[in-house]
């Protein structure tokens, strides 16, 4: 036999063409819009779309758009499919899962062809099936073929029609995330509960009415569940059972109870979600007098548009603050539209809290603890029943948010607006009230002097008595009262910290004293570590301190709320680390340039060890230039609420936290982007404009790199 012309072969390939070209038309639906492969496969309820968009044109969240073409046929999809172990059959107005996609690895055996030339669409490169969407259909049953997809590890089948589920569903070993959101179910599919694989249930926006089925407790393995937007009035103890769980959301429900004992089980529980219910209680069961329950994980609790009257069953108000119930790491705490006039003692144990929302309540005044709180930034008390704003809250230096209207309250200005201008007006009464106070304590010292004799010896041996007995100090025997400075106190054996090595404390703190002698002292504290001169009338530094303990014990001074209007640098006190000269009447650190520099090295050789400096609540304009050379070791500089209006970069190097909220800073220097060794910059309550409020709320490395970015080139 002869072979073939080339003309022959020429023709015989181009009717081969031809052929191929008029199968590819059947399947296409020739030039028309591809939906007709839908059709051509016995799909009910596809009708061809009228506009030249494809129907295979989707955005597709996992990644199969990414492969090339928009418009894929039946055909390219199933191979994408095989290639990338993902189908996506959303948008696609579906009633059915087409039968060529539950086939798709039905291989005839009649038709394998082992071409190692042409591998690219082979049966033997074909990967398992891991995820399989169809959202945003209208299909209201998924046939028992989906176990010919056992590899599947995420199913989703939001926004259709669905009212059950196959129960061949249950030989699907891999899957993990299981999403049913908004279908048409009325309890929570039996099959689902022979999934113990399940890491993330979603069946929001559903029909599930009553109690929800105690079979729950199955799926040991489960840390998301979405229950949201149902109709449920009850959930099981089994839910408890669910110990792995770090996600539930019950919102917009119908629960009217949220047993302690069921919740408190999920150890690992971090968000909780139980807004939109009908609660009256946040959480009920519990026991009168039983232990405190800690939920030690939980992040975020959500539970406004509730009714809830009380925190729990169990009145929670005692004086040592204890709480019945601890919310350790929680940062954020919703509350919104209740009818709450009291959080009790929630506060007290809740020291992480970043945001709490109240709004829409009936509190009278701010909750009990709210006060304590130095992590809170974003407080909501909106339309409650507030006729006072205290002053205590200018102290609150982190609270970035203040929200407050709606309340009848009648000691803030309607013209104050803005949570800067409130903190600063509360921060000018809080320091005008300390100083009266100081005041009256001062007059009232004076009259109790004048009275004289064994009258005043009595009242001074009683005073120090109870001040002893408060802070938990032995008192000075009467024997021994004759007996001053360190020798008598030397002299007694028994004393704490000769026998035990235990710290004392020299507290002198509001006794409304105007000077401070050595026999002061030695009557109070001998060796001590730390000096509490807090809350006095002092206008000097007491030079006898420094003669009693200067060069030797003293590591902490505190001499907080007198009228100080400067310190003596030139007082050696080489082993103190921390010195608290705040709400005090400081106009400088230093009184000149000139003497700033005559006194860097005095300075220095002084506080070799100082590194925590706090001058809160003066009346500084600067920070000196110098200030990292004066204190080499200077690590933490509070200098909230003064007049400050420069930064001087170059004397914060080294500096790790620095507190310049509530000043009057009008710019930030670029150069300060350079002070690397900034781990906490506060700079709420300024001037400046730049940078705006968003980059600030990013926090100090996004600060210092806005500035760094401004800093012009060399």
């Amino acid at each position: 036999m002869s072979r073939p012309s080339l003309r022959e072969a020429i023709a015989a390939g181009r009717n081969r063409l031809a052929q191929d070209q008029t199968r590819s038309k059947t399947v296409r639906g020739g030039n028309n819009d591809e939906s007709w492969a839908f059709q051509s496969s016995g799909v009910p309820g596809v009708s061809a779309k009228q506009s030249n968009k494809s129907s295979f044109d989707f955005d597709d969240d996992y990644g199969v758009n990414s492969l090339g073409q928009t418009q894929k046929s039946i055909k390219s999809l199933i191979a994408n499919a095989k290639g990338t172990g993902i189908m996506n059959l959303s948008n696609r107005g579906l009633t059915r899962v087409p039968m060529e996609i539950w086939g798709m690895y039905n291989v005839d055996p009649n038709k394998i062809v082992v071409d190692f030339n042409d591998s690219s669409n082979a049966w033997y490169n074909a990967v398992d099936l891991t995820r399989l969407i169809a959202t945003d259909n209208q299909i209201d049953l998924i046939e028992d073929n989906i176990q010919e997809f056992g590899a599947l590890t995420h199913v989703d089948f939001r926004n259709n029609v669905l009212k059950s589920l196959p129960p061949a569903m249950d030989q699907l070993g891999c899957l993990v995330v299981l999403n049913l959101t908004n279908n048409k179910f009325e309890t929570v599919p039996q099959v689902i509960f022979s999934l113990p694989t399940l890491l993330e249930l979603h069946l929001s926006g559903n029909q599930i009415k009553g109690a929800l089925s105690p079979q729950i407790g199955k799926l040991a393995k489960l840390e998301a569940l979405d229950l949201s937007d149902n109709q449920i009035q009850e959930i099981p103890e089994e839910l408890g059972e669910l110990k792995s769980l770090r996600k539930l959301v019950l919102s917009k429900n119908k629960l009217t109870r949220l047993p302690v004992t069921i919740v408190s089980k999920m150890t690992k529980l971090v968000e909780l979600e139980v807004a939109d219910n009908k609660l009256q209680f946040l959480l009920c069961d519990m026991t009168e007098g039983g232990a405190p329950v800690t939920f030690p994980t939980l992040v975020r609790l959500d539970a406004k548009r509730n009714a809830i009257q009380r925190v729990t069953n169990v009145a929670n108000l005692a004086e040592d603050k204890s709480s019945v119930l601890a919310l350790p790491a929680a940062k954020e705490i919703h509350l919104s539209f209740n009818a709450l006039q009291d959080l009790e003692n929630l506060l007290y144990a809740t020291k992480q809290l970043s945001t709490l929302d109240l709004r829409h309540n009936r509190f009278t005044q701010l909750p009990r603890g709210v006060l304590d709180m130095d992590t809170l930034r974003r407080l909501d008390i909106a339309n409650n029943h507030l006729d006072d704003v205290p002053s205590a809250l200018g102290n609150m230096t982190d609270l970035v948010t203040f929200v407050w209207e709606g309340n009848p309250v009648r000691n803030v200005p309607r013209s104050t607006t803005t949570t800067e201008a409130l903190m600063k007006l509360l921060r000018q009464r809080l320091d005008s009230e300390e100083n009266a106070q100081v005041d009256s304590t001062q007059i009232a010292a004076l009259a109790i002097s004048e009275q004289g004799g064994a009258h005043s010896s009595s009242i001074s041996s009683a005073t120090s008595t109870t001040h002893s007995a408060q802070y938990g100090r032995p008192t000075t025997p009467p024997q021994q009262s004759h007996l001053h400075g360190r020798s008598a106190s030397s002299s007694q054996t028994s004393s704490p910290h000769a026998s035990t090595g235990a710290v004392q404390n020299l507290n002198l703190a509001k006794k409304a004293l105007t000077e401070i002698t050595e026999e002061d002292i030695a009557n109070n504290c001998s060796d001590p570590a730390k000096a509490i001169l807090d809350s006095n009338a002092l206008t000097t530094f007491p030079v006898a301190l420094h003669a009693a303990y200067g060069t030797t014990t003293l590591t902490s001074i505190s001499i907080s709320h007198n009228k100080l209007k400067e310190f003596p640098w030139e007082l050696a006190f080489p082993f103190l680390t921390s010195l608290d000269l705040s709400n005090n009447l400081l106009v400088t650190l230093v009184s000149s340039p000139e003497e700033e520099e005559a006194k860097v090295a005095m300075v220095a050789r002084n506080y070799p060890s100082l590194t925590e400096l706090d001058v809160t609540a003066n009346r500084l304009q600067e920070l000196p230039e110098s200030l990292c050379k004066m204190l080499p070791r200077l690590r933490r500089v509070r200098a909230a609420r003064n007049k400050i209006r420069v930064i001087h970069p170059a004397g914060l190097e080294g500096m790790e936290t620095v507190d310049l909220s509530g000043n009057e800073i009008e710019t930030l220097p670029p150069l300060l982007g350079n002070v690397t060794s900034l781990k906490m910059l506060l700079l709420d309550g300024n001037l400046f404009r730049v940078p705006r409020r968003q980059i600030l709320d990013q926090g100090t490395e996004a600060v210092l790199e806005y500035l760094r970015g401004r800093i012009p080139p060399a």
